[in-house]
């Protein structure tokens, strides 16, 4: 069985933050499980089907039905592509909506068809979803270089802030005029064509007014008090950016 995923989980303890568990993400052939184990993430985690603590996840709820409306990425793959395929440590969590995790790869792939619909320089270049057995295994883009984060720290070339900041206004006002509130803004989620900065990860884009999602942004670029997706929402992950 192989280890997909792992992460460890912590919650708030007499006003401190501490060490809860480990979940798991595991496959064998085509099907998924999750665990959790009351231990760290250890270098190796080898398991067996008869462990307790380990549950399957049903195809049904990590992938969703391909609508035969959308576009099919291109076969075979391109060789500067990426994709995206949906996290599943989401999967068990006792959030009511935590079970379907195919809802969010489902919601982004809708985003993603209006996106591709209105191309834009500032917003990622969606190429269409991967499919096997008519559903949605992945959402395919053009593949970008280093993110925000990695240009200002890691690339020693002087970049224009200014310019940059400008072109995600540009990308965050495409969106805005299709009814779309990104909910995610964060260096992370900005990556650079060039000199150019590129919007991605859409998993917690909403239309406007809508009551965000299991994703609701990322801990320090978003704010607690947000629950529906405003426009306001991403000028704060720009303000903070």
């Amino acid at each position: 069985m192989e280890v997909c995923q792992q992460s460890p989980a912590f919650v708030e303890k007499h006003g401190d933050i501490v060490f809860s568990h480990t979940k798991y993400i595991l496959r064998e052939g085509n099907q998924y499980y999750y665990a959790i184990t009351s231990g760290r993430c250890p270098a190796t985690f080898n398991v067996g089907l008869h462990e307790p603590d380990i549950a399957p996840i049903p195809a049904s709820q990590i992938w969703p039905s391909f609508p035969k409306q959308f576009r099919r990425a291109p076969e075979p793959l391109p060789r500067d592509c990426f994709v995206k395929r949906p996290s599943l440590l989401y999967y068990g969590d006792t959030e009511k909506d935590s079970n379907d995790v195919g809802s969010l790869l489902l919601n982004e792939a809708e985003v993603c068809e209006i996106l591709g619909a209105s191309p834009n320089p500032n917003i990622a270049q969606y190429l269409g979803c991967l499919v096997e057995d008519d559903r949605i295994v992945g959402l395919c883009f053009v593949k970008y270089g280093m993110n925000l984060t990695e240009r200002v720290t890691k690339d020693s070339r002087p970049f224009d802030a200014d310019l940059i900041l400008r072109g995600i206004q540009e990308g965050i006002q495409h969106l805005h005029s299709l009814g779309l509130i990104h909910c995610d803004l964060n260096p992370a989620n900005i990556v650079m064509d060039g000199d150019t900065p590129v919007i991605v990860d859409f998993d917690s884009c909403r239309c406007n007014g809508e009551k965000l999602g299991i994703k609701v942004g990322t801990l320090a670029w978003t704010r607690e008090d947000f629950e529906f997706a405003r426009p306001e929402n991403d000028e704060y992950g720009l303000s903070m950016i």
